[in-house]
C-alpha cells in the first residue's frame, strides 16, 4: 500500500530526516522518508504515474542520493533504474534503494563525460551540509547569479574556492556502457553538453525520451534539435506536457524524438497538448 500525503508536508518530513542525521546519514534518511511516503521530488516526476504497468529502462545521470530513481521506482512496478553518481558520499544512500528494489536497480560511482578521464568534482559545504546536490566538475556553474544565491542562502560562500570540498572522480563516456535505456534522466549541474557528447552514439541509434534540467540550455538545446528532437515541459496544474518555449521557466525539459518507438515516449506523447 502506497502513502500519499500532500506535497506542502515534504519540508516536514525531511526536517524530520535531518534530525536524526546523528544515527543515520542524511541521505539514507531522506530516501526512507522519501520511499515511504512516494513523493515526487519534483513535479516532473508525476509523469511516472502515466507508467505503472509499462516495462522501460532509464538512465538517471547524476544520481545524487538517488531522488530520482525513487520517484521513478515507486511510480512503476516494471521500470528499471540505472544510476550514475560520481559522488562516494552517496554510496550508501544507493545501496538503500538497491536493497528496497534489488531487483529494478543499479548504480555505478562514475561521472559522465565525453572522454575517459579522471576529474575534480567541486562540492560546496561541509560533508553533512546537503549542498553536495551541487557538485559540479564546472567551477564556473557557482558564478551564476541563482547558484550564487542558492548557496548564500544555505550559509556557504560561493566565492570562497578553498571551502569546496575537491574529489577525484573517473568519469565516463556514457556510450562506452553500452546501455539502450528509453529515458535518460540528466542532472549534472553545468556537464551537461560533455554528457551528451559521451552518449552520441546512443542518441542516433535509439533516440531514447530525455529528461534534462534547465542549466545552460543554449549549449545542448541545438545539439538534440539538429537530431530530430522536441521540447516539452509538464504542467503540474494540468497534468500534460506543452510545447516548451525558451522563455518559459521551467525546472526541466523533456526532449521527445518522434522516431523513438519504446512504450514510454509512447505514453508521454499522448499526454502533449493538442494545439
Amino acid at each position: 500500500m502506497h502513502i500519499m500525503i500532500p506535497r506542502s508536508l515534504k519540508p516536514g518530513v525531511y526536517r524530520l530526516a535531518r534530525r536524526f542525521r546523528p544515527v543515520l546519514p542524511y541521505g539514507v534518511l531522506a530516501n526512507l522518508a522519501q520511499w515511504a511516503t512516494r513523493y515526487a521530488h519534483e513535479p516532473d516526476f508525476e509523469v511516472f504515474d502515466w507508467m505503472t504497468g509499462i516495462e522501460a529502462r532509464v538512465l538517471d545521470v547524476g544520481a545524487s542520493r538517488g531522488q530520482s530513481a525513487l520517484s521513478i521506482l515507486r511510480r512503476t512496478q516494471r521500470t528499471r533504474v540505472f544510476s550514475i553518481e560520481p559522488n562516494l558520499k552517496h554510496r550508501w544512500s544507493l545501496i538503500l534503494i538497491r536493497l528496497l528494489h534489488p531487483f529494478r536497480f543499479r548504480f555505478r560511482m562514475v561521472a559522465s563525460g565525453n572522454e575517459f578521464a579522471h576529474q575534480t568534482l567541486f562540492v560546496p559545504g561541509r560533508r553533512a551540509s546537503g549542498l553536495s546536490a551541487q557538485g559540479s566538475l564546472d567551477p564556473a556553474e557557482f558564478e551564476k547569479d541563482y547558484i550564487k544565491e542558492r548557496l548564500l542562502d544555505s550559509g556557504f560562500d560561493p566565492g570562497d574556492m578553498n571551502a569546496y570540498r575537491k574529489l577525484k572522480v573517473r568519469v565516463v563516456p556514457l556510450d562506452s556502457l553500452g546501455l539502450s535505456p528509453d529515458l535518460i534522466k540528466m542532472d549534472v549541474e553545468g556537464f551537461e553538453q560533455q554528457a551528451l557528447k559521451g552518449l552520441e552514439v546512443t542518441l542516433a541509434k535509439h533516440h531514447p525520451a530525455l529528461l534534462i534540467e534547465i542549466n545552460n540550455p543554449k549549449r545542448w538545446m541545438p545539439v538534440l534539435d539538429s537530431l530530430g528532437y522536441e521540447f516539452y515541459y509538464y504542467d503540474e496544474a494540468d497534468k500534460l506536457l506543452r510545447h516548451f518555449d525558451e522563455d518559459w521557466e521551467a525546472l526541466n525539459v523533456f526532449c521527445l524524438h518522434k522516431n523513438n518507438r519504446s512504450d514510454l515516449t509512447r505514453v508521454l506523447l499522448e499526454h502533449v497538448e493538442t494545439r
